[in-house]
């Protein structure tokens, strides 16, 4: 496996674990504001959301990569959704391409040392030749990004729909591949797509990850059904994030731990409180 590459911040907290919102806090007057506002909290994570496009002010975005830096909070991004390296349109592709490359230079320009990608859809094509898809756009991906010095980990996030790619085997058989590519944990996802999540399969994860020196996780509520994720909820609904952050805390590796949940911010705080044994 190639994940020598996948640690890249240093975890300063006894837990060696950090957390923080996806999104700015509401409240943000900029980008480099929201980051002080996750400071404020006591969180020391944020991910920039570029899901919708990777639109952003270089200036700002370099004051928020200075502020970062100086408040020690770790900063990631999010691609956007659109994007499906197994479309059988060629031109969706393509863009799939460009919307990852785009991140990733959003990623440079903010600091954010890891890009989040929803990598693609089964579709008619099956699992198989949807893996074998997502490595091609992603070799090409990291040709380009190495020659515009793009550095940011491509961290492919596991999945909650069944029908769309992303499960922990799936994952490990593009990072066997691809140099720079680190998995995701979304455990709400993993809840979702079944079996449900008990000690022992988020163990069994874990160790099934165990030559990945740092997590990065996203944590939330679920709502799901037979086909999986329907929507994120609050934190401790349908998932018990308690479990969840125990066997973080239990496995010791280095981790960052994003809230998705429907009050990002709000219960960011509730998951730093239990890491710090407050709760």
């Amino acid at each position: 496996m190639r994940w020598g590459k996948c640690l890249r911040p240093s975890a300063h907290r006894v837990s060696m674990i950090r957390t923080g919102p996806a999104g700015y806090p509401e409240g943000s007057r900029s980008p480099a504001d929201a980051v002080r506002l996750v400071r404020k909290a006591g969180l020391d994570a944020l991910e920039l959301q570029f899901v919708r496009n990777v639109q952003y002010d270089p200036g700002k975005a370099e004051e928020a990569r200075l502020e970062a830096l100086r408040s020690d909070v770790v900063l990631s991004a999010h691609a956007p959704y659109y994007i499906n390296m197994s479309s059988s349109s060629v031109a969706t592709r393509d863009k799939s391409e460009e919307w990852v490359l785009k991140a990733l230079q959003g990623a440079k320009d903010f600091g954010a040392w890891i890009v989040v990608v929803h990598a693609a859809s089964y579709g008619e094509l099956g699992p198989e030749t949807a893996t074998h898809n997502v490595i091609s756009s992603l070799r090409r991906i990291r040709k380009v990004a190495e020659d515009r010095s793009l550095n940011a980990i491509i961290g492919l996030e596991t999945m909650g729909k069944k029908g769309s790619w992303g499960t922990v085997p799936e994952i490990l058989a593009v990072m066997d591949e691809v140099e720079g590519v680190c998995p995701v944990l979304d455990f709400a996802h993993l809840q979702a797509r079944g079996p449900e999540l008990d000690p022992e399969r988020l163990n069994g994860t874990l160790s099934l990850l165990r030559g990945v020196p740092r997590l990065h996780c996203h944590l939330s509520g679920i709502e799901y059904g037979e086909a999986g994720e329907k929507r994120h909820l609050r934190l401790g609904q349908g998932l018990d994030h308690q479990m969840v952050l125990s066997s973080l805390l239990k496995d010791g590796r280095q981790a960052t731990v994003i809230c998705e949940s429907t009050a990002p911010m709000e219960d960011a705080v509730l998951i730093r409180r239990y890491l710090d044994g407050s709760m």
